[in-house]
């Protein structure tokens, strides 16, 4: 259970100093010592602490406003959610603060905190962390999380898709065009190790009868962009004399820079390697070829994110698990 929230008094209390301090110290006005910032707000994190923002949002019963927090909203399937989920909100009467993380823990974590302080009535998060915990999701504010689920002891609604499914598909599709050795692209996430696409790509290969090859598994960091990374794994490869013969990209992202280091080695997609996205963003149709990938419906999951946490706002039960449809769709790359 979270802790009661402390009052401005009772942390001036722990920490030794006056209440006066404690504003000064929250708010970063006036002058204190490093010495009595590092109390205070050593007391402040112990207990989870937030500061009120507006007297008004507490006289009221809601706000009326939602935080949403996205991992990167230069994305172009994160920024589709972050549309839906504004204007299926907005048609309810509230307003939407999308904060972008940057697919840093830290920031996310800070944003929680923030968007509690501000009395936003429920936030939406594509989450990056390894887990929620009820220091991170403070005063009960409700939370739903949609397409990735961090490990919470919390009654966290998921919107989410079959992700083992939607890359058993893609990898099978290499497979039927007679690809056997198929180098997997995955993201690498800081704090987040779920990865259910790698496993679809390793049931597929074991299903198939191919061997799982380590030196196949690769993964853009994400300290540059991943295009441009995975344009330089693949390239890094063909430079090796590695049998290449299909890709398994797990954004399009990745796998738009993987067509891009394949035409520049003079190779041809599909007719020398053959080439499966995920997302079907725009990524997939903007290349020559357009690139086959899985649909995985990001208005469908922001829509049912928004009831979902609307659900939760008026006191109804919401559904705890919803699993929006994968398909394969078919185009030149493969």
């Amino acid at each position: 259970m979270a802790q009661k929230q402390l009052s401005m008094k009772e942390i001036a209390q722990l920490a030794g100093v006056s209440v006066a301090t404690v504003s000064h110290v929250v708010n970063n006005v006036g002058r204190f010592s490093e010495d009595t910032r590092k109390r205070v707000q050593d007391v402040i994190d112990q207990y989870g602490y937030v500061t009120n923002q507006s007297a008004k949002t507490l006289r009221q019963a809601q706000s009326r406003s939602i935080g949403m927090i996205v991992p990167d909203i230069s994305n172009d399937f994160f920024s589709k959610i972050a549309y839906h989920v504004e204007r299926t909100l907005a048609a309810q009467g509230y307003s939407v603060f999308v904060c972008n993380s940057g697919n840093d823990p830290q920031r996310e974590r800070d944003y929680f905190h923030s968007l509690a302080s501000k009395q936003a009535d429920g936030i939406i998060c594509i989450s990056g962390l390894r887990e929620l915990t009820d220091d991170i999701v403070t005063r009960g504010i409700p939370v739903v999380c949609i397409d990735r689920m961090p490990q919470s002891d919390l009654a966290i609604p998921h919107v989410g898709t079959d992700d083992e499914r939607g890359a058993y598909l893609a990898t099978s599709a290499l497979i039927d065009r007679d690809c056997k050795n198929i180098l997997t692209i995955s993201s690498f996430t800081a704090d987040y190790d779920r990865n259910d696409r790698l496993t679809g790509y390793m049931h597929a290969l074991a299903d198939h009868g191919l061997p799982l090859r380590r030196e196949y598994m690769a993964y853009v960091t994400g300290q540059r962009p991943s295009m441009d990374e995975a344009q330089d794994i693949v390239a890094g490869m063909i430079d090796a004399g590695m049998p290449l013969d299909g890709i398994f990209a797990t954004s399009d992202h990745s796998a738009a820079g993987a067509l891009r280091a394949v035409q520049a080695a003079g190779l041809n997609v599909p007719g020398d390697i053959k080439i499966v996205g995920y997302d079907d963003s725009i990524y997939s149709k903007l290349t020559t070829p357009q690139i086959t990938t899985v649909q995985r419906h990001p208005e469908l999951m922001a829509q049912e994110g928004c009831k979902a946490l609307l659900d939760l706002i008026a006191g109804r039960t919401p559904a705890m698990e919803t699993v929006a449809p994968v398909e394969l769709v078919r185009r030149r790359s493969c």
